[in-house]
């Protein structure tokens, strides 16, 4: 392997361990302690993924603009690891302090200047496989003829098909190695043969599934939602093939039949009443072709708004059956698979999976005192907060299980102005393989926007269905478990439902025997899955680790993001189960960050003074990162039940790009943002983007602008004393006091200030792959604390500061040297 640069330690200097944190933090100077460094996204980092002697590479940042060529093993943004390098032994894995994970992002969109992924169809004899652990033909496994080759993963020499032989070159390798993907790339597609469908593949099938209780009405949901179906209906992909049905609920729900192609008369309305055992009114026909079937689609989507608008008719103030008619939807597409997209706007009181608010559904207290490094939590809060991340009734999880058993994906699309219990009706989505959305404080107006590209990127995104996901290791590790959204029926396999693009599920690997220093540990996942276009694939991602017995070598190739979003998901799905307080949650992550960094000061550095903090340079933000995580939404004790269960479950599908700005997010002056582009040049350059700050509110300016972006949503505070002339270049009007409070968005004016503030917009939404709506808050806005809760350097309610926390970090390692 080609190491990357060697990388020493970064030392802070705390003073020693007898003072206090009050004063330990006045002698830091905080200009000089570690932050992410500043990527302007103008320079592209070209990757290759193997050199030209064979040897394997370092990946980029997972958060830097790489072009990546695969030279043998795969583009990094479908396979990374929490080390590019590994230890020999578990017992050196142990030392390290640090896990060992693969984040596997299967579909993962690749960068438009990269190669696709080549197609390989070998007809009737399908892929060749080892014929003892079934991995799949890579590039690392060895030839010893013209037709047999020993597995990298298991060593056994097996035999390939008599048509798929080859003479060796004098090199070893077969003459036609790199003619045939399979034997010079890490990732590949294989078109499926027969025997790996259980059935023909399906016609992608959407089922679109809207509250029309009075509560939705009235808040514009239902109209909204409407709206955001009937535009999206215009780019769903091969119409002639999507099928789609309609189902609206309140008291009950209720079911669209649609004569097909045309056929004389109007739609019929189903309902099904017995919202305590729901059913599909009919057996079949409920999802019809979108294309000729396009008109009467629309005409239902026209009436709907007119058919529910009297709260009174027919009874409709009975309470909202969410549940009831998912459960519905679910039935109707149980003989063909497919997606059920529901749009909620209240929590389902009623029928099958009625729910009662549980505990305090807005605030928790936050108490002075502190623990677990974080300080500022009252731990009775904790506890209480986190009894309610758990399902609060079966049912969700009994639904949510028959579904996948029935290829049946669950999106869910939660426009709500209250509490709806997000950790209850989020298990559809996770156990499914579907979508967790959520527009707090639903306003047409604001999110609107949002709530149409979120629904048409839903539609558009790469993704597959009916789909089987294993990872294999070589010989000497293990898999022990998989983290995400899937539905797990076997010990070795994930069902999957749904897969597409912007998800990761992270796989957990063991030492079962000693490695060989110097060799290469190889991981391969396999996804078998259906395309949108009906063909049935096995998308293969190949990955070879270097094997190490030195400590220094894996903390040189130790993984930032990979590590980041480990310790998310490790707090993630220990919250979510229901077992764990939100105070051993920070604990557990701070734990980890201890020991990983105990262990480099331990065995790897070279300054041996007590004085100073010593920290890996690949891990020297994972101090702050793990700050951010326990300031987060889903680790604060003063967040909404919602809120949190939001932030956890989305954490707990999230991508390795997606982990660092979800705990550190990026504030950008854009006061200081450079003009776009010179008048006339086309096409127009979006210039580097201007360096970030501190979260700190220190760090801002009362002339200033700033945009502050997680990756989920931007918010842009506005100084008191920005000046006239910036506020009429970005927003149109002389004094922030006369941008309005609703303003949802930055507004388009005809100047290069305006137009480079926009363009950066968009890259970033382009660069998330999210909408991210807008919300912008002028100095001393109600709804300003939103944004300095962002601000994770500063002490506050939720924590210690950034040197306080540094300081704290220092005196545990400490302790474990006493």
């Amino acid at each position: 392997m080609v190491p990357p640069p060697a990388r020493p330690g970064v030392g802070v200097a705390p003073p020693g361990p007898a003072s206090s944190s009050s004063s330990s933090s006045q002698r830091i100077d905080p200009a000089q302690i570690p932050r992410p460094p500043h990527d302007d996204h103008a320079d592209v980092v070209k990757h290759d993924t193997r050199t030209t002697h064979g040897t394997a590479t370092h990946p980029p940042s997972a958060n830097t603009t790489f072009i990546a060529r695969d030279a043998g093993c795969c583009n990094p943004r479908y396979m990374r690891s929490t080390m590019s390098t590994i230890p020999n032994t578990s017992e050196l894995l142990a030392s390290s302090g640090m896990p060992l994970t693969i984040v596997v992002q299967p579909l993962a969109l690749p960068h438009a200047e990269e190669a696709p992924i080549q197609v390989v169809d070998n007809g009737e004899c399908g892929p060749v496989r080892c014929g003892r652990c079934k991995a799949y033909m890579n590039p690392f496994m060895r030839w010893l003829d013209h037709s047999r080759f020993a597995c990298n993963f298991c060593g056994f020499a097996g035999e390939c098909p008599r048509e798929y032989g080859c003479a060796l070159g004098a090199d070893g390798r077969r003459s036609d190695w790199s003619e045939r993907p399979e034997l010079c790339k890490g990732s590949v597609e294989y078109v499926a043969p027969p025997e790996y469908m259980v059935r023909a593949p399906m016609s992608p099938a959407l089922f679109f599934c809207v509250d029309v209780s009075p509560r939705a009405v009235e808040t514009g949901a239902t109209t909204s939602a409407i709206e955001a179906i009937a535009r999206t209906l215009d780019t769903v992909p091969n119409p002639d093939r999507t099928l789609v049905g309609l189902c609206t609920f309140d008291a009950a729900a209720h079911f669209y039949h649609i004569a097909q192609g045309g056929a004389s008369g109007a739609p019929r309305m189903l309902v099904v009443p017995d919202v305590d055992e729901p059913y599909a009114p009919v057996p079949d026909g409920l999802a019809v072709p979108l294309g000729p079937n396009r008109d009467a689609i629309d005409g239902v989507l026209k009436q709907l708004p007119k058919m529910f608008c009297d709260p009174m008719e027919n009874g409709r103030r009975g309470a909202p059956c969410s549940a009831a008619a998912v459960k519905a939807c679910v039935e109707a597409l149980k003989p063909i698979g497919g997606r059920v997209l529901a749009f909620i706007a209240s929590l389902p009181t009623g029928g099958m999976g009625a729910l009662k608010p549980r505990g305090p559904v807005n605030q928790g207290s936050t108490a002075g005192g502190g623990g677990g490094g974080g300080g500022g939590f009252n731990n009775e809060s904790d506890k209480d907060a986190a009894k309610y991340l758990a399902p609060g009734d079966k049912c969700y999880m009994k639904l949510a299980v028959e579904a996948a058993e029935y290829q049946v994906a669950i999106d869910l699309f939660l426009l709500t102005n209250g509490y709806v219990d997000v950790a209850s009706l989020g298990v559809l989505p996770r156990v499914t393989g579907g979508s967790l959305y959520r527009y707090p404080n639903f306003n047409t107006t604001l999110d609107f926007a949002q709530l149409h590209n979120d629904l048409r990127w839903n539609v558009l995104r790469p993704q597959g269905m009916e789909a089987v996901m294993r990872v294999r290791a070589s010989n000497g590790l293990g898999v022990i478990d998989y983290d995400g959204f899937y539905c797990k029926r076997t010990t070795t396999d994930v069902d999957l439902p749904a897969i597409d693009c912007d998800k990761a599920i992270c796989v957990s690997l063991r030492y079962e025997d000693k490695l060989v220093d110097g060799s290469e540990a190889c991981v391969q996942c396999a996804l078998l899955y259906t395309t949108t276009d009906g063909e049935r694939r096995i998308r293969v991602h190949t990955m070879a680790l270097p094997v190490t017995s030195t400590l220094g070598n894996v903390f040189r190739a130790s993984d930032l993001e990979a590590q980041t979003l480990d310790l998310i998901r490790r707090s993630s799905a220990k919250l979510l189960a229901g077992n764990c307080s939100l105070l051993a949650a920070r604990e557990l992550s701070l734990n980890a960050t201890v020991n990983t960094l105990y262990a480099y000061r331990k065995f790897c550095a070279t300054n041996n003074s007590t004085g100073q903090l010593i920290l890996p340079e690949g891990l020297k933000v994972l101090p702050l990162y793990t700050l951010g995580l326990h300031k987060s939404l889903g680790l604060r004790s003063d967040a909404s039940a919602d809120d949190r269960a939001t932030w956890l479950l989305l954490g707990a599908c999230a991508t390795a790009a997606a982990a660092v700005p979800s705990v550190y997010p990026r504030n950008f002056p854009i006061h200081r943002l450079p003009i776009a582009a010179t008048p006339g040049e086309s096409p127009p350059r979006f210039p580097p983007l201007p360096k970030t700050t501190w979260l700190s509110g220190e760090k801002l300016e009362q002339d200033g602008i700033y945009l502050l972006e997680d990756g989920r949503e931007m918010s842009v505070w506005v100084g008191k004393q920005a000046s006239a002339p910036l506020l009429r270049d970005v927003f149109g009007v002389d004094h922030a006091d006369h941008i309005a409070s609703t303003t949802a968005h930055i507004p388009r004016i005809e100047n290069a200030s305006n137009a480079s503030v926009n363009e950066m917009v968009n890259c970033m939404r382009k660069m998330r792959s999210s909408y991210m709506r807008t919300r912008i808050y002028r100095r001393g806005d109600i709804g300003e604390h939103s944004f300095y809760q962002r601000l994770i350097e500063d002490r506050s309610a939720a924590g210690m500061s950034y040197v306080e926390f540094l300081c704290h970090v220092h005196r545990l390692i400490q302790n474990k040297f006493q």
